[in-house]
């Protein structure tokens, strides 16, 4: 008879604001997947389970479980808390409803109330706790309604049978805790699923039983041959002698222990290290790519800052000239001004040259003169100022100015008409001015340049820091364990790997090579002297009855060791067969080549736990979704292998959190022919731009047959902490 969950409310319970009937997901048999972003109430789901069997919840502050008196204050909605008046009562609580087989269906209730005493909402010592009684109801699914249970052993035997707590960590946990369900580097974790498999324990009490009974046949029959000297010495002597290579069996076995725990210490260091190993050449290669990048950006940071630095220079070097900046219409008024001065200049002058030198009256060009800027200016006009004709470029008159403006300055003196001319001063203005008043028309250009090389260093910085995030997240994505490089070289792992690989190879051989075969021929030693010992029995007038138990009690001693070990092995080999079944289901939708898991007994009695290519060789390297993906086809094997149906529902949380999509899918349709009913909390397949605020595959899942119940958890946007609450949407 299944346990199959109907329903699940919550009342005031973390995001669950208000009462149970505006938090009530009802569920069917099949599969039921509750899909929910970060902080949508997909982990507090799973809490009221936790709450429901172990009176405790997860603090997802420290991701550590702790007791519902530890975490009362977190766990009550805040909204709630906020709106309850000093003085008066709130409570939190949740509600399960489940059947049991065709004809029962049981009711529980399990809450705390809450006394304001004061408005720190956050603080425990503003609130009074009250954890009131478990409500267990039960009912005939004929009858409307619901009677109470009283017995608290009764209770407590309702609320188990949900879930068998011997069964609970194979459907009952929280994402990488499926990691954990079987560690086969540990025997007793692969005996502990046999055990739930089998009923091994009786074989193993008849082992020792028998055992018993095969000493206690011996010395019964010991003491009969007492009777007889010359017999019992014969007796005595090979008692003696298979005391003797007992002992030496027992040395033996006991050297076979130390092997044993030699390699099963080495197994789980290199099981251990498998999380690791299997990445760790994936890092090694992300950690070669991320040196030189880390190095090219050093560099190319470098190199961005020297040219910062550059870039003062260029205010004052004639090249570039940016100090010009600005001035382009202040050469034009210069040239103005100075030409101004000049025609004023030389009208004195030549004033005082007509005064001086009436004959000279109509000299018209002055020694100095026609000066550098107006020659400039008639250069770059193409027109001569003095006669007034046009000075085509090309023409002699044209190269004629060109060369007086390059002529050499005159070295007579002239009694100066006036204490200072300005010559000097304006001539050692447009000397300075000359290299950046040219180059005033490029100062745009240039600046320009450097603005685009500018961007271009900063885009090829960002280009290498982006690359160096995305090697950097791909290495944080493939660690496994919380192990760091820091503390875990890459180069470590590989080489404390092939050294436990070594350490085993050594220990096996020492194993199956010299110490088993050993034991094999002083087992066998022992045999022919208890069978001699049989005989020297059946030389003296011996009850019968002595004799037969003595070889009775043999044969049932290897008779119950050698069945238990075939159901032992006959159950791993079974394991095998499921598993690869499942894991065939799982990959079908994915580009994973195929492929087995292969079980291998180790001398210490774990498992070997390997996946291997279509040509035997076993792969390594393979991404922390598809070891997951390993763990569950295992998981669900413990299940399936089981000789009666499996009655219990899957309760996960993100367990798919690691599988890409076809992983995901092929999850969703394994889980539908395994359990009788699977209720998984997932965020992959929500997306918050559709109208369903699902994504393609969640949209495939809520057309799949095997898919019976869906909803989609809500939150408002940017709701500060007081006023969130969790809303569904029932799409199926």
């Amino acid at each position: 008879m299944a346990s199959i969950i109907n329903s699940i409310a919550f009342k005031n319970f973390f995001n669950y604001y208000g009462d149970f009937e505006e938090n009530y997901y009802e569920l069917n048999n099949g599969v039921n997947i509750i899909v929910a972003d970060n902080g949508a109430g997909k982990s507090k789901f799973f809490n009221a389970f936790l709450w429901l069997f172990d009176d405790i919840v997860l603090d997802s502050d420290d991701k550590l479980r702790k007791s519902i008196k530890d975490m009362y204050v977190k766990i009550i909605s805040d909204k709630a808390k906020n709106e309850t008046q000093l003085r008066q009562n709130v409570d939190c609580a949740i509600q399960i409803e489940y059947t049991f087989g065709d004809r029962v269906k049981y009711q529980i209730i399990k809450s705390f109330t809450l006394t304001k005493l004061n408005d720190n909402i956050s603080d425990p010592q503003s609130w009074q706790l009250i954890i009131n009684d478990t409500e267990v109801n039960k009912t005939e699914l004929i009858l409307p309604k619901f009677k109470p249970v009283y017995d608290e052993y009764e209770k407590r035997k309702i609320i188990d049978r949900l879930i068998m707590p011997a069964f609970r960590k194979y459907s009952f946990f929280q994402g990488e805790e499926v990691d954990n369900i079987i560690d086969f580097s540990e025997k007793a974790s692969i005996e502990d699923a046999v055990q739930n498999l089998t009923e091994i324990s009786k074989y193993k009490k008849l082992v020792e039983l028998t055992n018993e009974f095969k000493s206690k046949a011996e010395k019964d029959l010991t003491s009969q041959n007492n009777a007889n000297d010359e017999q019992f010495k014969r007796l005595q002597v090979a008692i003696d002698e298979k005391d003797r290579i007992q002992l030496q069996l027992d040395f033996e076995n006991k050297k076979l222990l130390e092997w044993e725990t030699s390699y099963s210490d080495a197994e789980k260091e290199k099981n251990h290290l498998d999380k690791n190993y299997a990445n760790a050449e994936r890092r090694k290669e992300l950690d070669d790519k991320i040196r030189p990048l880390k190095k090219k950006l050093k560099d190319k940071v470098e190199e961005f800052e020297e040219f910062l630095d550059r870039i003062n220079n260029r205010f004052f070097d004639g090249s570039f000239s940016w100090i010009a900046m600005g001035f382009e219409e202040e050469i034009t008024k210069f040239r103005k001004l100075n030409e101004n001065f000049i025609n004023e200049h030389f009208q004195k002058k030549a004033i005082q040259n007509i005064e001086e030198n009436p004959n000279n009256y109509f000299h018209f060009l002055p020694v100095n003169s026609p000066d550098a800027v107006s020659i400039q200016n008639m250069i770059e006009n193409e027109h001569c100022y003095v006669c007034d004709r046009p000075v085509k470029k090309g023409k002699p008159e044209y190269d004629y100015l060109i060369k007086l403006l390059n002529r050499p300055g005159d070295t007579n003196k002239e009694k100066p008409f006036v204490l200072n001319d300005l010559n000097d001063f304006f001539g050692n203005l447009q000397i300075n001015g000359q290299p950046f008043y040219s180059r005033i028309n490029g100062v745009q250009k240039s600046v320009k340049a450097t603005q685009e090389k500018e961007e271009e260093l900063k885009k090829q910085i960002q280009r290498i820091k982006e690359q160096l995030k995305s090697l950097t997240d791909q290495r944080k994505d493939i660690l496994i364990g919380g192990n760091s490089s820091e503390n875990n070289p890459e180069d470590n792992i590989l080489s404390s790997y092939q050294g436990a690989i070594r350490r085993m190879e050594n220990a096996r051989s020492k194993i199956d090579d010299v110490i088993k075969p050993k034991i094999l021929k002083l087992k066998t030693e022992i045999g022919n002297i208890e069978i001699e010992i049989q005989s020297l029995n059946n030389l003296k007038d011996i009850p019968q009855g002595f004799k037969d138990n003595y070889a009775i009690a043999i044969d049932l001693a290897n008779a119950t060791y050698n069945a238990k070990e075939r159901v032992y092995d006959n159950m791993v080999k079974l394991l095998e067969e499921h598993s690869n079944n499942h894991f065939q289901s799982l990959i079908k939708n994915n580009d994973l080549a195929g492929g087995i898991l292969k079980f291998e007994k180790t001398p210490s009695g774990s498992i070997n736990f390997n996946y291997l290519d279509s040509k035997n060789n076993t792969v390594y390297g393979s991404s922390e979704g598809f070891q997951r993906m390993k763990k569950f086809s295992v998981v669900m094997a413990i299940i399936s292998a089981n000789n009666t149906e499996y009655n219990y529902p899957l309760l996960a949380d993100a367990p798919i959190s690691a599988f890409g999509e076809g992983f995901t899918e092929g999850f969703f349709e394994a889980t539908g022919k395994v359990f009788p009913q699977s209720i998984v909390l997932v965020k992959e397949i929500y997306k918050a731009n559709d109208d369903l605020k699902i994504n393609d595959l969640g949209r495939r899942l809520l057309n799949d047959s095997n898919v019976t119940t869906m909803y989609v958890n809500h939150v408002p946007i940017g709701a500060e902490q007081v006023d969130l609450f969790t809303t569904k949407t029932k799409l199926k």
